[in-house]
């Protein structure tokens, strides 16, 4: 074998690799990608995988994902997730990290988490999904919600 037909099977099968791994982050159900970042950054809290379930559950019942992003966003957030890396960073990475703290935020507002004052030794259980027009006026981000230091 050549060199020069060496280095034309090797091409061939750098993209076909990158092909079929596009198709995977493209063709991937975006409430699959949340799961796993709201499990993944709430890994350290003592919650029950029933809380995941009901959650997600109502997410996509009321179509809630939908509504806070469009199709290039989750297309963004699908791309940051697997190819993200410290040492290679893509575009709008500050975009990424927003969008991520939405998914978990509307997860731990959907809890009672912030109302137990954030005790991560208690249980966490599922309320309702988060709406700011159905909750009564509240803010779970007061400081007297803060455990005292």
């Amino acid at each position: 074998m050549h060199r020069r037909k060496l280095l034309k099977f090797a091409a061939l099968g750098a993209a076909g690799i990158l092909v079929s791994s596009g198709a995977f982050v493209f063709f991937e159900k975006f409430d699959y990608l949340a799961r796993k970042i709201v499990m993944k950054d709430t890994a350290m809290l003592n919650i029950d995988s029933t809380v995941y379930d009901q959650f997600f559950s109502d997410v996509e019942k009321q179509r809630k994902w939908d509504k806070l992003f469009d199709k290039q966003h989750k297309h963004l957030l699908k791309w940051h997730y697997y190819i993200d890396n410290p040492l290679f960073r893509l575009h709008y990475a500050s975009n990424y990290q927003v969008n991520r703290a939405k998914i978990v935020n509307t997860f731990l507002l959907s809890t009672d988490f912030f109302v137990n004052k954030m005790d991560v030794s208690r249980p966490i259980k599922y309320r309702m999904l988060f709406d700011p027009f159905l909750y009564p006026c509240s803010n779970p981000f007061s400081n007297l919600y803060y455990p005292d230091v």
